[in-house]
């Protein structure tokens, strides 16, 4: 078999593939008799079919087959051999004619190579890169939430909203009962009323639909159905207890649980440290805006030439459905900032150095796993467990795939922070809110 390549012009050439009987006829006619031993033709006896009658049905298919295997492994050995950097496939050329009956077929394929192009991160208008900060009333209500986390319950006489009301609900004519914990703000306005009069060791008889303002509450915390309940107008209550959770004081203590690593000795600090701490978790919003700006300037500022009608007639080919001239010219559109952001993305890896591997993927893996278990509280997760996660997420290639993504992602997000021309800017994260939300829509 003889291969060419000769350029169309500076983004397409052809590859050529002169395929001689010699490069096929071993592996047909083993089929062919291969086919023979196994045919099954009325007349004749398994294995003695003549040879001349499988050729005849079978010779055309099996050759067109052989040649097109033949065809698909060599060409991707001569683009691997020769280093030639291509878009998309090899596809077979417009108008070529093949006679497939002749010894030797002639076979061109057109290839688009990738353009050259240079990147630019020096742009008309710096790229904003947002700083979100903390407001007082996220402080606030984060402190609020540190106070009733590390607070205590405390039992109480009276009823009021934000009580836990314990006790049990019964009815003998179900032969039911069931414990029960509930807040009082639940509570219908009328049955709050009549809670209001009841103290602790006492029972009280109400309506099953009118004790809770919400219809499935009572399904939820005494688990009777809706047949049930419509089978009874009345079912006793025998309160138990009433609590509530006292917030924990603003002092060293409450500090030291919140903070256990950390010396705060005063209000002033473990505001600070919490503002500190709020405005670490916007930075990945903050970062993921910059980089998905930085990408779409990048894109439009780089230079990019792509074989349009190349890429179309390719698109044609692989799609499923039969597409018109004017479906073909929508994906086309759809499709031409992602295959230029693929292009710049390789050219920023190889330009970069940026290699990720089973190890670079394994090490990334095994600290999410970890942030996530610190998460909820597992700062000491044990090697075994760590280990049996790890395993399941590599053997998962979704999983491997995205997180290679997502290793790319971090590191063009700190080539972009080093090169590109930039503006930081404060905002609240209302104000970030808005911008982000309007920017995509």
């Amino acid at each position: 078999m003889n291969i060419d390549l000769k350029k169309k012009n500076k983004e397409l050439s052809v590859i050529t593939l002169e395929i001689s009987s010699q490069d096929y006829n071993d592996k047909v006619e083993s089929i062919l008799n291969d086919y023979k031993k196994k045919a099954n033709v009325p007349g004749f006896r398994k294995g003695f079919v003549p040879l001349g009658m499988i050729k005849k049905q079978y010779e055309l298919p099996v050759k067109v087959d052989e040649i097109n295997k033949l065809v698909q492994s060599e060409l991707s050995k001569y683009i691997t051999d020769n280093n030639l950097l291509i878009l998309g496939n090899p596809i077979p050329s417009e108008n070529d004619n093949i006679d497939w009956k002749k010894n030797d077929i002639i076979l061109n394929f057109d290839v688009a190579h990738k353009p050259s192009f240079k990147l630019n991160y020096k742009f008309k208008k710096p790229i904003t890169h947002y700083q979100i900060l903390a407001d007082d009333l996220m402080i606030k209500n984060q402190i609020e939430s540190y106070q009733s986390q590390y607070g205590k319950l405390i039992s109480v006489s009276k009823i009021e909203d934000n009580v836990n009301v314990i006790g049990n609900f019964f009815s003998e004519e179900l032969d039911f009962k069931k414990e029960a914990n509930f807040l009082a703000s639940q509570l219908s306005n009328t049955t709050f009323k009549k809670f209001l009069k009841l103290k602790v060791g006492q029972e009280i008889k109400i309506n099953p639909k009118e004790v809770f303002d919400d219809k499935d509450d009572l399904n939820k915390v005494t688990g009777l159905d809706e047949n049930s309940l419509n089978n009874i107008n009345e079912i006793s209550f025998k309160l138990q207890e009433l609590n509530k959770n006292q917030k924990a004081e603003t002092n060293e203590d409450l500090f030291k649980k919140v903070y256990p690593n950390d010396s705060i000795k005063n209000l002033k600090d473990f505001k600070s440290k919490i503002k500190t701490d709020i405005e670490k978790q916007f930075i990945n919003q903050s970062d993921q805006k910059f980089l998905n700006d930085v990408t779409e300037a990048v894109i439009d500022s780089s230079k990019i030439n792509l074989p349009k009608d190349f890429l179309k007639r390719l698109m044609k080919l692989n799609s499923k459905e039969s597409l018109n001239d004017e479906e073909l010219e929508k994906e086309y559109l759809k499709s031409e900032k992602g295959i230029k952001y693929q292009l710049i993305e390789e050219k920023i890896i190889i330009e970069n150095d940026i290699k990720i591997n089973i190890d670079t993927i394994k090490e990334f893996a095994t600290n999410m796993i970890k942030n996530q278990m610190a998460a909820y509280g597992q700062n000491n997760p044990d090697e075994k467990e760590l280990n049996s996660i790890l395993q399941r997420i590599m053997s998962n290639q979704d999983e491997v795939k995205r997180i290679s993504n997502q290793i790319i992602s971090e590191k063009l997000l700190l080539i972009y922070k080093e090169k590109v021309n930039k503006k930081i800017k404060k905002v609240s994260y209302e104000e970030y809110i808005e911008i982000a939300y309007k920017k995509n829509n």
